[in-house]
């Protein structure tokens, strides 16, 4: 199993925590660390172990080349079941050849309203 760099949250100081107060955002960017991502890859969040949110292709063209400056969006309602607690947010990685997913390291996020 391969692990990835941890996401990073725009417009917030990479720090081992970031608090998120719901009341301030409508959604939340993550990008994805630029990587040698396998052909016909995708991404999708999780928060703890659910999955929320869209996937994005990591690699693009005919020769499957890796993307770079992938991002992500949460939005507040993704967030709100979260509210009041510290989770794991982090990117799976899906791939088309039906391997078996590989994830990121986690980015602690603390919900709050």
């Amino acid at each position: 199993m391969t692990t990835y760099a941890k996401p990073t949250l725009q417009d917030f100081p990479a720090n081992e925590e970031v608090t998120i107060r719901l009341s301030k955002i409508e959604t939340l960017t993550i990008e994805i660390p630029n990587a040698d991502f396998e052909p016909n890859s995708s991404a999708q969040l999780t928060l703890d172990s659910k999955r929320v949110g869209a996937f994005a292709t990591l690699t693009e063209g005919e020769e499957s080349t890796p993307r770079k400056d992938v991002t992500l969006t949460l939005t507040n309602a993704d967030l709100m079941a979260f509210e009041g607690k510290l989770v794991e947010l982090r990117y799976e990685v899906s791939y088309e050849a039906g391997w078996d997913n590989d994830r990121s390291e986690p980015q602690m996020l603390r919900v709050e309203a």
